[in-house]
């Protein structure tokens, strides 16, 4: 597809990816728990260089990322993973705003702080 990709995990997530308005859109769609196997060595949890290189080469081609996770950890891991990849815009949407700045000072460009049923979460939906 695009140039543009949706990353991660939780409620946020999940309710994002599948609300109606998200699904007219072209989108690809990568969940945390792909890229994490994908990344790792699942026997004993070692990150793997020759998975690291092949996720790279496949990740390059994004100009543009979503990250939306529930996961402080997993958020800041997946922003510091496409910094150093060079991704050009990351914006991030989470349900804690307390981490705000944070992300900003990672990379995120943009950070959206979300609750499926609010009203950022209809825009969150309506203009991904």
């Amino acid at each position: 597809m695009g140039n543009v990709l949706i990353i991660g995990k939780g409620n946020l997530y999940t309710s994002v990816i599948s609300s109606n308005s998200f699904r007219t859109r072209a989108f690809d769609v990568l969940s945390y728990k792909q890229y994490f196997k994908s990344l790792y060595n699942t026997e004993n949890g070692n990150r793997r260089i020759d998975n690291q290189i092949e996720m790279e080469k496949e990740l390059l081609v994004y100009n543009k990322v979503y990250i939306i996770s529930d996961s402080i950890n997993e958020g800041f891991e997946l922003i510091t993973f496409f910094s150093k990849l060079g991704t050009r815009k990351i914006i991030v949407a989470t349900q804690c705003s307390r981490d705000y700045q944070l992300y900003k000072k990672l990379g995120a460009k943009l950070v959206y702080i979300s609750k499926p049923g609010s009203s950022s979460y209809s825009w969150l939906t309506n203009h991904l």
